[in-house]
């Protein structure tokens, strides 16, 4: 079946692909490719880039020479778990190189290999258009987070993009090592860390830098009431018709927008009412916008407090000794002359305080103090919320603990896992059954899964003299919520209540990010003992030395007190024998 075409849409982008090639000369390719250890399959796109050059920037010297003279492709090994990585970079004419781009949409892509009449075809997966193709983007926050791949390009550059519509995963079965080899290769190659953000991978790029001029310089008149745009055209360009759109902006709206034909040098508006914000867009009739900046203000003043380290603080500690540098004065400097205060300082001041009183509503939390039916009664609002599961981790839960939480849930069969501690379930009896913790925590979990099965609660026990884990966590369908104090104190005393924001798949180094639910307490669940098991070995450990049973009746503490004394007088006679 043929698929309709847009008549318009054709005209349209034959008119920009025929600019292009008026306005630069020659198409840079950049892709990069992984492949599977141990496997003869098909490699894997992992991004691609399409430049048009300009014919004031060099084309990369090193394209066209084999790998052994420091040219292309290139590959890494990163070993038998991760495979190999492989990058690619070749020139084509604008035209050529446009068309490439388009026909990666069509799902798979030719790559140049050794032999140019046997190039390798990658598959790939279902792309998007950003933006409908052949619009372009001009971006105003900056899409890659640390540079614009090997370099940036004076005015600014405009982009198109394809983006795979499902995730693009190379890193199944990596450990960190892995990723740091891989993200060591990026960065030489393109410099980014393409594992850092997961739309990276298997993406393609269009980069069309700024075909008129390098750079539009603005500055702000010393009356505060005009603006200086000093425009600096690329070496040999003539100047098209570029028309500056100026917006004048107070922290809550604008004041004026002004438009003006740039020249170039320098180029001044007037702007009556004073400048505060400044943003401003250029747009060709040819082209389109060219470039777009941010809404931004311009220093007038800057004051600041320097303070001198006159002296170090020298502190010795039972874990050692560290050193502070302390100084005894301060000197204020100020750089620029302030303005006068006025109704906008006035303004700035209470937008300041809105903006901290929205993010401190934006956290979730809740203090208890002396009111531990509150506290008790909050964290059984979270978990009958739960409609997936719960995880909790509390060195020292225990039997009541169970009972006033576990039992709150409001799903019949919803995962309840539990990390208590060693430490506190060896530590004393329980006050009611007069065994010890562990085993009275084991004796009420058996209670309550015997009087309704469809319950699923699992607890476990952290290894160690002391618990691993210091701080509680209460983790409801994935949420995570930090409790000040235990379960079993919690709101008597000063407790703290806190939902901690959702963590990011990926930290920003690419490697996989901390996680409590998966750093913290899946990491413990997985080297901890089944309640059950543990107890089994904690009553195996007292065989032969059985603990003496606390007295409960005056007969039992004299009897108990009978028997020590009788022990200790047939030691001294022996001692006194020898």
């Amino acid at each position: 079946m043929t698929l309709p075409t847009d008549p318009v849409a054709d005209v349209v982008a034959a008119g920009f692909i025929t600019q292009c090639e008026a306005d630069y000369t020659l198409a840079e390719i950049t892709a990069i490719a992984h492949v599977l250890p141990g496997t003869s399959s098909p490699p894997t796109h992992v991004l691609s880039v399409v430049e048009l050059l300009l014919k004031h920037l060099e084309p990369n010297p090193l394209i066209g020479l084999p790998p052994e003279r420091d040219g292309y492709p290139r590959r890494i090994d990163l070993g038998a778990r991760a495979g190999k990585l492989i990058v690619q970079r070749w020139h084509l004419p604008v035209r050529d190189g446009i068309q490439w781009y388009r026909a990666c949409t069509s799902g798979s892509m030719a790559v140049p290999g050794k032999d140019p009449s046997k190039p390798t075809v990658v598959p790939l997966q279902e792309l998007g258009d950003d933006p409908p193709w052949p619009h372009l983007v001009v971006e105003l926050d900056t899409f890659w987070e640390s540079s614009e791949f090997w370099g940036d390009r004076p005015g600014g550059s405009r982009w198109h993009r394809l983006l795979p519509l499902a995730p693009t995963d190379i890193t199944s079965g990596w450990h960190a090592a892995d990723f740091e080899k891989a993200r060591n290769f990026f960065m030489s190659e393109v410099h980014l860390d393409l594992l850092s953000r997961s739309v990276l991978l298997g993406s393609f790029h269009l980069r069309l830098p700024n075909p008129i001029y390098r750079d539009l310089h603005q500055r702000v008149g010393s009356d505060w009431r005009s603006v200086t745009f000093d425009l600096e055209l690329h070496p040999g360009q003539s100047l098209d018709e570029l028309e500056l759109t100026f917006w004048n902006q107070r922290s809550w709206g604008a004041t004026s927008v002004l438009r003006t034909t740039l020249h170039p040098g320098l180029n001044v508006l007037r702007v009556p009412e004073g400048v505060e914000q400044v943003a401003h867009a250029v747009s060709c009739k040819k082209r389109g916008l060219l470039n777009q900046s941010e809404s931004a203000g311009f220093i007038g003043a800057v004051n600041m407090t320097m303070n001198l380290v006159s002296e170090q603080r020298r502190v010795e500690t039972p874990k050692g000794r560290y050193t502070v540098g302390v100084s005894g004065a301060s000197e204020p400097i100020q750089v620029g002359t302030p303005r006068p205060a006025g109704a906008l300082t006035r303004l700035a001041i209470d937008e300041g305080q809105q903006r901290t009183e929205k993010a401190w509503a934006q956290t979730a939390f809740r203090w208890f103090d002396k009111d531990s039916v509150a506290g008790t009664q909050a964290i059984r609002d979270i978990i009958q919320s739960a409609s997936r599961s719960v995880d909790l981790i509390d060195p020292y839960f225990g039997r009541r603990d169970l009972l006033e939480f576990a039992l709150a849930t409001t799903k019949h069969g919803l995962p309840f896992r539990v990390l208590t501690s060693a430490d506190f379930c060896t530590s004393g009896d329980d006050p009611d059954l007069k065994i010890e913790r562990g085993d009275a925590l084991a004796r009420t979990l058996d209670s309550v899964r015997t009087q309704d099965p469809r319950l699923d609660i699992e607890v476990k026990v952290m290894p160690g003299q002391k618990s691993p884990v210091h701080d509680r966590f209460l983790i409801v369908d994935g949420t995570v919520w930090v409790l000040g104090a235990s379960l079993n104190e919690f709101g008597s005393r000063g407790s703290l209540l806190m939902k901690l924001p959702a963590s990011p798949v990926r930290s920003t180094s690419g490697s996989p990010a901390f996680s409590v639910s998966s750093s913290v307490f899946d990491a413990h669940w997985g080297t901890s003992d089944a309640l059950s098991d543990w107890v089994k070995r904690r009553a195996a450990s007292r065989t032969g030395s059985p603990r003496p049973s606390r007295p409960v009746t005056l007969q039992d503490r004299a009897l108990s007190t009978k028997e020590v004394l009788g022990e200790a007088l047939r030691r001294l006679r022996e001692v006194w024998r020898a």
